[in-house]
């Protein structure tokens, strides 16, 4: 077959760069010209506004209480709306009776109450957040310490400036860490969308091609490796094309809303998810072009490309979970250098700026030389299996030397 795809390509005078060109821009206008890849733009620009939205409403929660305190506990609500500025928190305290105040528990009117019958009480209705406990409690045994030592004949604020702990770290601060955070998130959720969408488009195409039989049209012209080169290519350009218009209007969103304060921050890692988006690409997509040959009907192809989703999935977990509480983790560490789980990751922490430039550069050549040994094994598949019709192809049909 690939001798007689190499006669027919050479009377029709296509080169290899021809080839892969022609199979490339047609893949590419196709889905640029599409309703789909605009719709595809909006919907991914609602769906940031949505998770924007709920995390601020969710942040805006959490970070702000309503204390109901009764008479008897009415000494402490300086000392508790001064550790609450201090916090960076809300408090809202309402002077309540103890009635009063199991009322608006029952209601939702309150987050807690604070008592002091005998001793002190903080009740809630089923909970009491642990943020708001930890400030009562921290307020309440200071109090109490201070009265203490005054009952001693010493001095509270020489006892606590004897016992107070100078903080000091041996890098300065980053100002931008907050950004760096949010650049981190923001670019893992793009690579990880576009990685799917257009991974799983490559593999929706090479079934469509071969259900309809257009497959062999295109093959008495050009051959398998070819046709498989310039697919990637294509939806490759489309993806890209996708990921710089959404992170160009982030860029320009957030710094008109103020969210992103120094746009420069945002220039290397839009820089990195190019790099890495392009490596990861080509990856996922050879692997999914091989898997979308060996099927006929779409309805089996997912039980082929659900486990290529894994290796996608578990970095993206550790960078939007783990890495934004501890970005130097051990184990995300790595992860970083695993070609298949590099693409998410290594940009993840590149953003936070805790990624030296030679872990870089090990990870694009670790992933570099994995893509290579991919796309050979995913090419000698697709040659073996693209043409084949009706029956799935076993793997060892797939991989058998031609």
């Amino acid at each position: 077959m690939s001798e007689r795809a190499n006669e027919s390509s050479a009377r029709r005078g296509l080169s290899p760069q021809q080839a892969i060109g022609l199979v490339a821009r047609r893949e590419f206008t196709t889905q640029v010209r599409s309703r789909s890849f605009a719709v595809g733009i909006v919907i991914s620009l609602v769906i940031f506004g949505v998770y924007a939205l709920i995390f601020q409403f969710i942040g805006s929660r959490t970070s702000s209480d309503s204390l109901g305190v009764t008479p008897a506990a009415q000494s402490m609500v300086p000392a508790l709306h001064q550790a609450a500025t201090v916090a960076g928190r809300t408090l809202t305290v309402v002077d309540v009776s103890a009635a009063e105040g199991a009322e608006q528990l029952q209601s939702g009117d309150l987050d807690a109450v604070l008592d002091h019958p005998s001793g002190w009480t903080l009740t809630g209705r089923d909970a009491v957040g642990s943020e708001l406990q930890v400030l009562v409690s921290t307020v309440v045994r200071q109090a109490t310490l201070d009265q203490a030592l005054q009952a001693a004949g010493q001095n509270p604020a020489t006892v606590a400036a004897a016992g107070a702990v100078a903080v000091q770290t041996l890098e300065p601060e980053d100002p931008e860490r907050g950004q760096r955070l949010g650049l981190a998130i923001v670019t893992s959720v793009l690579l990880f969308m576009s990685l799917i969408g257009y991974g799983s488009a490559v593999a929706q195409g090479v079934v469509e091609e071969k259900s309809s039989r257009v497959v062999e049209l295109l093959l008495s012209t050009i051959r398998p490796l070819h046709l498989l080169a310039g697919k990637v290519l294509g939806l490759g350009a489309v993806g890209l094309l996708q990921l710089l218009i959404l992170g160009a209007i982030g860029v320009v969103v957030g710094s008109v809303t103020g969210v992103l304060s120094a746009p420069s921050a945002a220039g290397p890692a839009l820089v990195a998810a190019v790099i890495w988006y392009l490596l990861g690409f080509f990856l996922y997509a050879s692997v999914y072009a091989a898997a979308g040959s060996m099927v006929s009907r779409q309805e089996e192809l997912q039980s082929l490309v659900a486990p290529i989703m894994f290796p996608l999935l578990l970095p993206f977990i550790f960078a939007v979970s783990v890495l934004p509480g501890d970005p130097r983790n051990t184990l995300a560490t790595v992860l970083s250098f695993v070609p298949f789980f590099s693409p998410t990751l290594m940009p993840a922490r590149q953003a936070l700026g805790v990624a030296p430039w030679w872990q870089v550069l090990i990870a694009i050549l670790l992933t570099a030389a994995t893509i290579v040994a991919v796309v050979a094994v995913a090419a000698r598949i697709y040659r073996n299996s693209v043409l084949r019709t009706g029956a799935r192809v076993s793997w060892s049909e797939a991989l058998r030397s031609s």
